[in-house]
């Protein structure tokens, strides 16, 4: 089984110095790859810049932002035949349209810094969703999907309807949700989901990184 993983937040440059980023670690990511490589899955890591993966003994590529993603994923899937993609990466749902400093407009990022003390307005464009991509770029077209879904949210009907939305939209296989709630210290709880409902409720990264491998490789889908 070849997998590709995504790892990690994506950034988008304000100026030289400035960017616009998440709090994304891609520490999952990392586990699920380390994961399936020792189980035996040949295994690709498409990883955010600032992701430490010196000693990881997989073939990786970084990317900085959205549009370094999309290029590697584009390269990736449609050179070689993959079985999977597991999309961890937290891509920036936002990219810069205009910069407005004392009035005057910027239309794009520049390598300077923008000095501090003015009157700063950024105004921000939405980016396409990559993983509606996936499947179209790709070599395999049985290629499996595994989607993530975070929300930070203190009412579970609404969780459910999230993760709902990106089930029914169809781009996926298989989605696993997480709420910040139930993140930190070792605690990683999460739930993964196909159209039939939740398959399977894990409690840390290294249980979500055994169901994922055996689902995929039992070819459980939705």
């Amino acid at each position: 089984m070849r997998v590709l993983v995504t790892a990690g937040g994506t950034e988008e440059p304000l100026d030289g110095v400035r960017r616009l980023s998440n709090i994304s670690t891609g520490a999952t990511g990392l586990e699920l790859a380390r994961t399936f490589a020792k189980k035996g899955a040949e295994v690709v890591l498409l990883h955010a810049e600032r992701v430490a993966v010196k000693g990881l003994e997989l073939e990786t590529a970084a990317f900085l932002t959205f549009d370094d993603l999309g290029s590697l994923l584009k390269q990736q899937l449609g050179s070689r035949h993959f079985d999977a993609v597991i999309h961890l990466a937290a891509v920036s749902d936002y990219r810069l349209s205009s910069l407005e400093v004392d009035g005057q407009v910027l239309e794009a990022a520049g390598s300077g810094k923008i000095a501090s003390g003015g009157q700063l307005v950024i105004r921000l464009s939405p980016t396409p969703k990559l993983i509606d991509g996936l499947r179209g770029w790709s070599l395999n077209p049985d290629l499996r999907v595994v989607g993530f879904k975070l929300t930070d949210d203190a009412d579970p009907d609404s969780r459910s309807a999230q993760v709902r939305a990106l089930v029914k939209r169809g781009v996926t296989d298989l989605v696993v949700h997480n709420d910040i709630s139930g993140i930190g210290d070792g605690l990683h709880l999460a739930s993964i989901h196909s159209r039939r409902g939740i398959l399977e409720k894990t409690s840390n990264k290294n249980e979500l990184a055994d169901a994922l491998y055996r689902l995929l490789a039992d070819g459980e889908h939705s």
